[in-house]
């Protein structure tokens, strides 16, 4: 896939629009459609430019398609509930390219979009819409993702971090075994067993980039093939640029974007200084653990399936126990740094992954559990990392995704208590939020309990898949045990 030849996302006219920062949103532009041939609007880009009448908003307004704006139209809703259902409809989106220039990536089926800017469906975001869309009976929907997510993997080889042609170069936290382990669980099995190869073939993507020890053990990093700065974020990442020497500053930019966590102290030598930004030398303790899920997903499968010879029973075997080793320090897990074999000290949420994928030991816990609940649960939830910074994957934000990675891990290990008050406490955010806003937020503060977050690169999206699916996963998973009762 060409880059080159998108005119929206790389060239002269490309890099003029965003680095006069025509757009408020640098994504705009990237996301434009060319109405014409792109040769003919460079031609005539050309020619017009040095014009003393040349005015480059009218002519991109001229030339291109603009992305219609990102807020959505609130549905009208009598609760929060109702609300989120309302929003099923709202954030599913046709995936179908209108135009061969477009920089959409089509796909088979419609897909629940995150909301806002994100018009085009996202890797990681999806797993945790389809646990509310379970919720509310939207199997088949839940099936398109995986076709969806089959037919990039089919045309790719993986499944990268959006359909978008300048995400292809990466991917996100690999949860489509757990969008197949969801359906399996609900009674869709030979569905599920369906897409064995194309899971194996993802899995195969992940392990070419592994970081070797020399006991033998492999373990895994994130990683972008580019070493340039992104289409959505060039102004931002090219002054960025400035303060590093890095060679290959971009690669770690983009290997902290695949990660999901855009950005964190976690992915810096410095936890406080971008330019010391060190991603692709991190192996980090959540992609481990999603990879161990993988195999054993693989494992379970291919039992299913009477595959003899697979080797990821095996795998998953190894992996668990280095999880359980590399990156267990002072009784809590951290990401650990490859090349200094030292373990990074930002305390996150991504140490809740071993729980909630039953890697942990009991002890190990035990030990993590009470760390959550003395410093990580706020008056709003779980609060992403304790370190206090610019990044939107910092103290004070709480991210939906990560609440229901920590509640379901807690849970897992028999925390329920725990468990219960931070959901309780994080869908009481939400409904207050909703309550003065009328929609739900991609992310929020959970220490002041408002929508006044670490913004990140980009402004406080609305809408919002994965923080709609969880809210209704908790809604049930609460009446489920107040019904024990």
């Amino acid at each position: 896939m060409n880059l080159e030849e998108y005119i929206q996302i790389s060239g002269p006219l490309f890099e003029k629009v965003q680095k006069e920062g025509l757009f408020k949103d640098a994504k705009t532009f990237v996301d434009a459609t060319p109405k014409s041939d792109p040769r003919l609007i460079l031609e005539a880009f050309d020619t017009d430019k040095d014009n003393d009448a040349f005015d480059l908003k009218s002519f991109v307004i001229t030339h291109f398609s603009l992305p219609q704006e990102a807020e959505e139209a609130i549905p009208k809703a009598s609760n929060m509930k109702d609300y989120i259902w309302k929003m099923w409809t709202v954030l599913l989106k046709e995936m179908k390219a209108t135009s061969p220039y477009s920089s959409l990536i089509s796909l088979p089926n419609p897909h629940i979009v995150p909301g806002g800017r994100f018009r085009e469906c996202f890797y990681w975001d999806s797993y945790f819409t389809a646990l509310g869309l379970l919720v509310s009976g939207q199997v088949a929907l839940i099936k398109d993702m995986v076709e969806n997510f089959a037919f990039l993997i089919q045309e790719l080889g993986f499944i990268p971090n959006g359909n978008r042609v300048y995400f292809a170069s990466r991917s996100q936290p690999p949860y489509f075994s757990f969008l197949l382990a969801l359906l399996y669980d609900a009674g869709e099995k030979e569905f599920a067993l369906s897409y064995y190869p194309y899971l194996e073939k993802e899995y195969h993507y992940w392990t070419e980039h592994t970081y070797a020890f020399k006991d033998g053990t492999r373990l895994n990093h994130y990683f972008d093939a580019l070493n340039i700065p992104r289409p959505e974020a060039y102004k931002r990442e090219t002054e960025l640029s400035k303060s590093s020497n890095h060679p290959e500053f971009f690669r770690n930019l983009r290997a902290a974007c695949a990660s999901g966590w855009d950005f964190s102290s976690r992915w810096l030598g410095d936890q406080q200084e971008f330019s010391s930004i060190w991603a692709l030398d991190i192996l980090p303790i959540d992609l481990n653990c999603l990879l161990y899920h993988m195999e054993e997903t693989l494992a379970c499968f291919s039992k299913d399936l009477q595959i003899k010879q697979t080797n990821y029973s095996k795998a998953a075997t190894l992996r668990k126990a280095a999880i359980q080793k590399l990156f267990w320090k002072d009784d809590f897990y951290f990401d650990y740094h490859f090349p200094s074999k030292k373990h990074t000290p930002t305390y996150s949420l991504a140490a809740a992954t071993p729980l909630f994928v039953k890697v942990a030991t009991e002890e190990q816990a035990s030990a993590v559990a009470k760390k959550l609940e003395k410093d990580f649960l706020l008056d709003g939830g779980f609060v992403t990392s304790l370190t206090e910074g610019m990044h939107q994957w910092d103290m004070p934000n709480g991210w939906a995704p990560l609440e229901w990675i920590t509640i379901k891990g807690l849970l897992n290990y028999g925390y329920t208590d725990l468990a219960l008050e931070g959901a309780r406490r994080w869908l009481a955010l939400n409904e207050k939020i909703f309550n003065e806003k009328g929609t739900l937020l991609e992310k929020y503060n959970v220490r002041e309990c408002t929508a006044n977050v670490a913004r990140g690169e980009y402004e406080l999206q609305q809408g919002f898949g994965w923080t709609n699916g969880v809210a209704l996963k908790l809604m049930e998973l609460i009446d489920g045990f107040e019904n024990q009762k």
